[in-house]
């Protein structure tokens, strides 16, 4: 496939809704809650325990009191500032378009205590406009590491366009 999926949170938040869109070879960028949760960079689930000689062998990875995924929100709110950009990502209207984006690597941190491997990586998308007490969106995204943060905003905020355009059909 060319192009990216595009969806919002009603889709984005559905773990099996991604890891199709992966499977079929999709990239995409949705839109997701700020309850999800992903080990940040440095961070994962611990490995699994040690054989003991006696029964099977574990292969599922674990988790303890240090090792938990944060809620995507908890891990905007520990990001520096200076990890926050302006970008601008379209003509609007009256004014150009622009919010503050901050966007980290991490892996989904969903049911992974059922998993013999982690997540794979992909990229989260931060949305904190100035002024506001907290980030207002959030995206996971399976677009290329060497994404410039320009693209990825504007890649995510394409799915706006895609709404009007079905308003307008509706219509």
């Amino acid at each position: 496939p060319k192009h990216c999926v595009l969806a919002d949170a009603g889709y984005g938040v559905d773990t099996a809704f991604r890891q199709r869109l992966t499977t079929l070879g999709f990239t995409y960028v949705v839109g997701v809650t700020g309850a999800i949760s992903v080990w940040p960079e440095g961070q994962a689930p611990l490995p699994p325990k040690a054989w003991s000689g006696r029964g099977r062998k574990t292969k599922l990875l674990r988790r303890d009191a240090q090792h938990q995924p944060l809620s995507v929100k908890a891990l905007a709110l520990h990001l520096s500032p200076r990890r926050f950009h302006t970008v601008t990502w379209r003509e609007g209207t009256n004014d150009a378009l622009s919010s503050r984006f901050a966007a980290v690597r991490v892996r989904c941190g969903h049911r992974d205590y059922w998993r013999a491997e982690q997540h794979p990586e992909q990229w989260l998308l931060i949305e904190w406009p100035r002024g506001e007490a907290a980030p207002t969106k959030y995206f996971l995204s399976t677009l290329p590491v060497a994404t410039p943060l320009k693209e990825l905003v504007r890649v995510a905020k394409l799915r706006w366009r895609i709404e009007r355009d079905y308003q307008e059909l509706k219509q």
